[in-house]
């Protein structure tokens, strides 16, 4: 990314961040003072990301949910909701959020597919609903691995085209209902409003130092490159991935201050 490009984007990615910092003091203003605090020591916490993810404690019924599928992935677990620029409204400040994520890392010169669950999503959810949810992170890691086998990275404003089909052909696959699907998001807005809050970048920073930490471990669930341009498209991820790990880092550290900040204006009936 050129010079001037960067600079204009990172600005503009901070005063997403102050925006989202204003919402999350909104929604902690309104819980009861004791689960006010632990969300603000788990804010505290994520400030190492090592204290982002762990291991998954419901791993036998994901297991029994998912079937032979799940063996292809490493599945962990978090107490945070990934947020992220809204993807679905061009509205500034819009914000969406997500119980799951899917990403394939590039780490020690293998590829590592790694699905993330909220751990409260997990025992919110019917056997059904989570089901389901498996079933879409499964669908999205075949579509982002046909575009990645092309050596491809996805914009943003691509991400709906590619999430839409997917929900529905898992959807249709494990013929879920309307009466299922109003459910999951109930439990996935209850969860946006009583969580800790972790912009997507930082939480893709997080997981990578999951993998690295645990790397003598997860080595044996890593795939090799099926040749040179892959193995090169994946050094070429990493390089710019670690160009932007300080800042995903510093922006992390400014939404848990802007929190606290706007939580005391909250407090005081200014936000």
């Amino acid at each position: 990314m050129p010079d001037n490009d960067r600079e204009r984007f990172e600005q503009e990615y901070k005063d997403w961040i102050r925006l989202m910092s204003r919402d999350a003091a909104f929604r902690l203003a309104a819980l009861p003072p004791e689960q006010r605090e632990c969300i603000l020591k788990a804010y505290e916490d994520f400030k190492e990301p090592g204290s982002v993810f762990r291991d998954l404690s419901a791993e036998e019924r994901v297991k029994r949910l998912a079937g032979e599928s799940i063996s292809k992935f490493i599945v962990i677990e978090t107490d945070a909701i990934a947020i992220f620029p809204s993807i679905c409204s061009s509205i500034p400040g819009a914000m969406d959020f997500a119980v799951a994520m899917n990403r394939c890392l590039f780490c020690d010169g293998l590829w590592f597919p790694v699905i993330s669950l909220n751990s409260r999503y997990i025992s919110l959810s019917s056997d059904r609903v989570l089901a389901f949810a498996l079933e879409h992170e499964f669908e999205m890691n075949r579509i982002y691995q046909e575009i990645f086998g092309r050596q491809q990275l996805i914009p943003p404003e691509k991400r709906l085209e590619i999430m839409q089909p997917a929900k529905g052909s898992s959807q249709t696959r494990l013929t879920i209902t309307a009466e299922e699907l109003i459910e999951d998001e109930r439990i996935m807005h209850r969860l946006a409003l009583t969580s800790p809050l972790l912009p997507k970048p930082y939480a893709e920073l997080a997981m990578l130092h999951y993998i690295e930490a645990n790397l003598t471990r997860l080595a044996s669930c890593g795939r090799e490159s099926s040749g040179a341009e892959e193995q090169a498209f994946g050094e070429e991820i990493a390089l710019e991935f670690s160009s932007w790990a300080e800042f995903s880092r510093r922006t992390y550290e400014l939404f848990v201050r802007e929190i606290t900040s706007n939580l005391k204006d909250a407090d005081q009936g200014y936000v």
